[in-house]
């Protein structure tokens, strides 16, 4: 089905956008670093069936939360990190590169547990292989304490949102969640919530959650394989289950909007790009629409800024950051109008 492209104005999107650098965000979540291999393919081993990779280049990035943090904090917002690692040299290399990446990464040292990494060995724009070092379970209590305390005083020293960016590693306990919730009810400050569906139901109440569909479906015990639910209808029942206002992300297709009432909004995403890689985009979307409704964006518009800032990251190789500038390179680009368009409502289906 076709649905119109719906636009706001240029001058609007650039006043919302020059307004990133004016808040001051927490996020909290597992931390990762990604390690990067690029190179080239030139012959086989003649040990085995498999391509020899000849490494170029090689390069960090902060993955998981940390790639919130980073697309907050090159966006220009004020950005502090809460998460755990592990008693290793990997972690002393997450902090200098968080450090690096301009934003400031509390990270509570785990012995029990190794930092998280992440290796991928590229050619060209293409993932030839990933290798993962990890070990997934809950923080032990000890830990958790800490990480409380640390949110706390994040929290009391005073921030304008909280993110949560949960990659079921751990980190994001029922009792963290409610610590969240409950110090930014006292403070009606934001809370967002780009949470994996085993978390999903800790963060009832949160301001706003934005899964894939996927991870929507799994949200309400739903197939996705054998009961995929039309996306109006699937922001609704997330809606009703959360409690929360859902921005429910179609990748290519754009945004799914539902805050309640009878009506959703449907966004498109108008934005003309060549994917290069998909990784990392939903920290992204997340990051921008914190900051646009921090500066004063309705869902809508929110919601149109985070299409184009997903249009940008993909159109990049790896879980990286992105710029204010690049957002509104994005919008001027794909033609976003300077006289006001009407953002039209869709309650259909795709």
């Amino acid at each position: 089905m076709h649905f119109p492209n719906s636009f706001m104005e240029l001058s609007r999107a650039k006043e919302l956008i020059k307004k990133f650098d004016q808040h001051k965000v927490l996020v909290v979540g597992d931390i990762v670093l990604d390690h990067y291999i690029h190179g080239v393919v030139e012959r086989i081993n003649p040990e085995a069936p498999v391509p020899i990779l000849r490494a170029t280049r090689e390069r960090e990035e902060t993955g998981g939360a940390g790639n919130t943090a980073k697309n907050l904090a090159r966006l220009g917002a004020e950005t502090i990190l809460v998460s755990v690692v592990g008693d290793d040299e990997t972690a002393t290399l997450i902090e200098e590169t968080a450090n690096q990446e301009g934003y400031r990464a509390i990270l509570i040292r785990d012995k029990e547990r190794p930092s998280i990494r992440k290796e991928r060995y590229l050619v060209g724009n293409q993932h030839m292989l990933r290798v993962d070092f990890e070990e997934v379970k809950d923080i032990n209590s000890e830990i958790e304490k800490k990480v409380i305390a640390e949110i706390r005083k994040v929290m009391a020293e005073g921030v304008d949102a909280v993110i949560v960016s949960d990659y079921a590693k751990g980190l994001v306990t029922k009792k963290i969640a409610e610590v969240v919730l409950d110090e930014a009810g006292q403070r009606d400050i934001l809370v967002g919530a780009d949470v994996k569906p085993s978390r999903a139901s800790y963060f009832t109440g949160a301001t706003f959650i934005s899964p894939n569909v996927r991870e929507a479906h799994e949200f309400l015990g739903l197939n996705y394989h054998e009961q995929q639910v039309p996306p109006a209808e699937l922001a609704k029942m997330v809606y009703v289950k959360m409690c929360a206002n859902v921005f429910l992300t179609l990748g290519k297709e754009g945004i799914y909007v539902y805050c309640g009432g009878e009506h959703g909004h449907y966004i498109p995403q108008s934005n003309v790009i060549e994917v290069a890689d998909e990784s990392g985009a939903g920290d992204t979307a997340a990051a921008v629409l914190l900051l646009s409704m921090l500066s004063g964006a309705c869902e809508n518009e929110a919601a149109e800024l985070s299409n184009a800032g997903g249009a940008v990251v993909v159109s990049k190789v790896g879980s990286v950051g992105i710029s204010t500038d690049e957002i509104y390179e994005m919008l001027t680009k794909n033609g976003v109008k300077d006289e006001q368009t009407e953002i039209k409502m869709v309650d259909e289906a795709i």
